[in-house]
């Protein structure tokens, strides 16, 4: 009988030390098999996903399709008389403000660091783009009322200091509250240069470089006229020009020559 025992625990004690190796390599085998839980990969790629498509941005508007779409925000019933480009700083972009009715309309031109919307609500504080120019269009009631407007003048009949502006072309000086204008006609169109009578020299040097200007660049065709005022001073650049009874303006450009660029701009 005690040889029995003595064979008996040793079996019973190696069945022991099978069933719990075989227990626990069970345990192990589904610890290393078990898979991540679905639902937090599916949570990852969607906002992943969504990142993606936050920081798409969509290519700038080119000039062309910025003032294309200013035409389609003004609500007038006159022709829409546009530049087709603007001179802006190198890495500029253009944007505009616009107001209109059936008569009237004004376009405010900005230029910008970033793409911005026209007529987005902070432009006019001028905090996040420069205005560079603006362009009116009026409807007067017939064409001698627009024509009052114009303004238009005969220098050669008016008389004055003559200058030789070069290309043929004669300039006539007249003084006034200290004011001395430069002013000739080419076509149909009457042009000033103004300054101060202590600087002249500088009347006549702008009135010579608009004249080399126009020589390459054809302001818009008026019906009848058209007049443009530059200054020295960069103070009161305005040009118009009439079709019948509706008078175009661009003003509110500081540069004279930029106001000539812009005006010459025209379809």
């Amino acid at each position: 009988m005690k040889a029995l025992t003595r064979i008996f625990i040793p079996i019973y004690t190696i069945s022991l030390l099978s069933a719990c190796s075989t227990n626990g390599d069970a345990e192990k085998a589904n610890n290393e098999t078990k898979e991540p839980i679905p639902e937090v990969q599916i949570d990852q790629t969607q906002v992943s996903e969504s990142a993606n498509e936050s920081n798409e941005t969509k290519p700038a508007m080119t000039q062309a399709e910025v003032i294309e779409a200013i035409k389609t925000e003004l609500k007038t019933d006159l022709s829409k008389v546009l530049p087709n480009e603007l001179p802006l700083e190198k890495g500029k972009y253009l944007t505009a403000t616009t107001k209109s009715d059936e008569s009237r309309y004004e376009v405010v031109f900005y230029e910008s660091d970033e793409p911005i919307a026209i007529n987005h609500e902070n432009l006019v504080d001028g905090q996040i783009a420069t205005a560079i120019a603006r362009l009116s269009g009026e409807k007067y009631e017939n064409e001698q009322e627009a024509s009052r407007q114009i303004a238009f003048e005969n220098f050669s009949e008016l008389g004055g200091q003559m200058v030789d502006l070069g290309y043929g072309i004669t300039g006539y000086q007249d003084v006034g509250a200290g004011s001395l204008r430069t002013s000739w006609n080419e076509g149909r169109w009457a042009i000033a240069a103004h300054t101060r009578t202590a600087e002249e020299e500088k009347g006549v040097k702008l009135a010579k470089e608009a004249t080399e200007f126009l020589e390459t660049h054809a302001l818009p065709i008026p019906k009848p006229n058209g007049f443009a005022h530059i200054d020295v001073y960069q103070k009161d650049n305005r040009i118009k020009w009439q079709d019948e009874n509706v008078v175009y303006m661009i003003d509110q450009v500081k540069d004279p020559m930029i106001a000539l660029e812009i005006a010459t701009s025209f379809k």
